[in-house]
């Protein structure tokens, strides 16, 4: 078993025992709860994608709980999700402008029948 499968290994647990413990909790603290658990699968699944050098996932694996861990650091880090989200949103809306106004074009340049 390589270090990446023992961290995701580790890591799958730690996620396992957080969903156990959120389906304890009223709705409301479930709701309030979601962006974590979302983040922290998306965590989860770089773990399970393999990207990390072994000398990274040994690190991590020091962690009692290195889902969590990362997870703490993406919220203090300056990259923010609602940036990523903007940019996203903002480049959709420009290249939606952009085909309408070749389709504009398109049609203008067409020859009526």
């Amino acid at each position: 078993m390589t270090l990446q499968d023992m961290l995701y290994d580790k890591a799958k647990a730690e996620q396992d025992s957080y969903i156990a413990e959120l389906k304890k909790m009223p709705p409301e603290k479930i709701i309030e709860a979601s962006y974590e658990k979302v983040m922290r699968d998306d965590i989860l699944m770089i773990f399970e994608e393999h990207n990390l050098s072994d000398a990274q996932a040994k690190e991590l694996l020091k962690f009692k709980n290195p889902l969590a861990e990362c997870y703490d650091r993406w919220l203090k880090a300056d990259c923010s999700h609602m940036d990523m989200l903007r940019d996203t949103i903002e480049d959709f809306a420009d290249k939606q402008i952009k085909r309408t106004k070749e389709r504009k074009k398109a049609k203008k340049h067409q020859p009526e029948r």
